[in-house]
């Protein structure tokens, strides 16, 4: 006769396949590679389910399955479950980790993108293109992360503040709702993953050609690095930090 623990993880995995993919994500960030790797949208797509990716994706559900098990099974230490965070200590998290992040590396990508153009751009003319999509996305960015901060973000914390010490909730003057700005960033967050995805295109997936030095490889390697925490920027937003906010919201103004 099974153990009750093997007829509840095969329960879990039956029931999985109706989960969203974001939930999954968030519930448990080890998941999150196996997305990757099958260039699953969980961060902007996140409330498509486990079966409808495999569908759209044409993978086996079973063996997306298997790969999703194994992760959750993993004995490496979760080192954070954001799920679980307040929503004043993660928006503050997403500032000084992502936000600073996208900072330095926009100074940092631009100059070399700049000198692999004036190298390469003739032979490769792929290269130029990438580079006005990445100025593209690195001026959106730029402003986006500006509105989260002076917009957005103290609007969370002002509920987080209110639930946490029973105190009444009064909106800010400048912002009727909480659900407008997650309306107009969530949309922003669609346009920055796209012109990634245009990017990751171009240079088959960030594919050095033959004959080209180090600094090229380099700057393909930035780009990648960028377009992947991007991604982990983006799920914190869309699949934790804004549902929360908007359920908080609907509660504390009940």
């Amino acid at each position: 006769m099974p153990s009750k623990q093997l007829f509840c993880k095969f329960t879990v995995m039956e029931n999985i396949d109706k989960m969203p993919v974001g939930q999954i994500v968030a519930e448990n960030y080890r998941t999150c590679p196996v997305f990757e790797s099958h260039k699953i949208d969980y961060y902007n797509k996140g409330k498509q389910t486990l079966e409808e990716v495999a569908d759209e994706h044409k993978i086996n559900l079973q063996a997306l399955r298997n790969e999703i098990a194994k992760k959750r099974d993993s004995q490496i230490k979760e080192d954070k479950d954001f799920n679980s965070w307040t929503l004043d200590a993660l928006s503050e998290y997403i500032v000084t980790t992502y936000h600073r992040y996208a900072d330095k590396q926009i100074q940092v990508i631009k100059p070399a993108l700049k000198k692999a153009c004036q190298e390469y751009g003739e032979r490769h003319p792929w290269l130029p293109e990438i580079k006005k999509l990445f100025d593209e996305a690195a001026g959106g960015i730029a402003v986006h992360q500006k509105k989260e901060e002076l917009i957005l973000f103290p609007f969370i914390r002002k509920m987080a503040d209110a639930e946490k010490n029973n105190k009444e909730f009064v909106r800010p003057s400048a912002t009727r709702s909480v659900e407008s700005p997650v309306d107009m960033l969530t949309h922003e967050h669609h346009q920055q993953s796209d012109l990634f995805q245009k990017i990751s295109a171009l240079s088959k997936d960030y594919t050095c050609p033959e004959g080209i030095d180090g600094t090229f490889e380099d700057s393909l390697h930035l780009l990648k690095e960028f377009e992947l925490n991007l991604h982990q920027h983006l799920h914190l937003e869309n699949n934790i930090l804004f549902p929360k906010a908007l359920k908080l919201e609907k509660e504390l103004t009940a």
